[in-house]
């Protein structure tokens, strides 16, 4: 499924556990209180959609539309980051997000397995006179050792036979144009990687992982992060962003067999499926381009919409300031009302009783209604908890509780 922004970048959110604290307990303030409506629903209002740090993908693309180029969006979005020539790396992607655990290719002319100890298979189309429709890494069905991973293939007619087993733990799969279709659980088409995909056995599983250059990276990144029809100005903006976040995960990789992973918890990594002239020209036109700080590549994060404010990520380049590309959006974009039942929160929460009031203790300080939420109380018949902002975005949903950038309707 392609990603489109506003269903993307929300925040990963914090599952900080609460504890209950039976009494009343004195409001924070008066103004900052919602009291139980009578139909049992809570109107609240927000802004943005995401974290609010770094780049805002909607803001980037307004900045474009106004003329702005690449090089000024993310000027404004990463101040005091510099722009830095970057050489072609290797990067290992780890994509169990959308294969999960298993490595399945189409059989296709050119493929060529690697068996992780210096021997290449030549992967037929057929068997025999019958058509192979597909291979997979996969378990041997008995003997081997713990590290031993097979080679399976599928035929038109459906038998699955054992090609070779390794007792590397691995087989990589490249084909000589380059790119590796990969298939689901049904065997249809889920992605076509520029790259190479290797199947690492994992206990009862299959560790799924692209390798391929940063380009050929940024540009399976960019079209499933910002829409490919968007100007070129701020897809390079993007590209640059997503560049730059990737080289900083090359210094800490997040496990010892890939340095990244494809979901939203790293950025979106989806294939070539989904490029366009425009993404392909974005990620040309900032080729080599990333942004550094002390000579070490900037963790340039970046989310839909920040609400026409960012917020402040623990570094120079990522400041708490006002987004003036946000302004002029269309209000669907980056503005957003929600009912919310308050047996959610009795049920997330019982221990507290029949909810009766909300109160939001602390805000961030930047920007409208005091900025975003910290920390807010629920209080109960019989106690009250106190707990995040994101973490009530996990309790009512992140899509619906789009930022921790609300307040509720009632005290506007």
């Amino acid at each position: 499924m392609r990603i489109t922004p506003a269903s993307r970048r929300a925040a990963v959110v914090a599952t900080m556990s609460a504890v209950v604290v039976a009494g009343s307990g004195a409001p924070a303030s008066a103004a900052e209180t919602y009291s139980r409506p009578a139909d049992g629903t809570l109107e609240i209002t927000g802004r943005g959609f995401g974290h609010g740090r770094g780049m805002s993908q909607y803001g980037a693309m307004n900045a474009a539309r106004q003329g702005r180029t690449w090089q000024q969006i993310i000027g404004h979005y990463y101040p005091g980051a510099t722009q830095t020539r970057l050489s072609d790396p290797t990067i290992r992607v780890g994509v169990a997000g959308r294969l999960g655990n298993a490595v399945r290719v189409a059989a296709e002319p050119g493929l060529v397995a690697d068996d992780g100890k210096g021997q290449a298979v030549r992967l037929s189309t057929v068997d025999g006179a019958t058509p192979v429709t597909s291979w997979q890494v996969g378990l041997p069905t008995s003997g081997g050792t713990s590290t031993t991973a097979t080679l399976w293939f599928t035929t038109a007619t459906g038998q699955r036979k054992a090609l070779r087993s390794t007792s590397s733990g691995r087989w990589t799969i490249r084909a000589t144009d380059g790119t590796v279709t990969a298939l689901g659980s049904t065997l249809k088409p889920v992605a076509t990687y520029l790259g190479s995909l290797t199947g690492i056995r994992s206990g009862t599983g299959v560790s799924p992982v692209v390798t391929t250059t940063m380009e050929s990276y940024v540009r399976q990144v960019v079209p499933f992060e910002s829409p490919g029809s968007w100007p070129v100005q701020a897809l390079a903006a993007q590209s640059v962003a997503a560049r730059s976040y990737a080289a900083s995960w090359l210094r800490a990789p997040r496990t010892s067999t890939y340095d990244i992973c494809d979901t939203t918890a790293c950025q979106v990594f989806g294939g070539i499926t989904a490029e366009t002239a425009s993404s392909r020209a974005a990620v040309a036109a900032s080729s080599g381009t990333i942004l550094t700080r002390s000579g070490i590549p900037a963790h340039t994060e970046f989310g839909s919409s920040n609400g026409g404010q960012t917020v402040y990520g623990n570094v120079s380049y990522l400041p708490a300031q006002a987004d003036p590309y946000e302004t002029g959006l269309a209000p669907s974009v980056n503005t957003w009302t929600i009912s919310v039942p308050v047996s959610t929160l009795e049920r997330a929460y019982p221990a507290i009783g029949s909810f009766q009031r909300l109160t939001v203790l602390a805000r961030d300080g930047k920007g409208l209604w005091g900025g975003r939420v910290l920390t807010l109380r629920l209080q109960g018949s019989r106690g009250y908890v106190d707990i995040t902002g994101d973490r009530l975005r996990s309790v009512v949903g992140g899509s619906a509780l789009r930022s921790t950038y609300f307040k509720p309707v009632s005290s506007l």
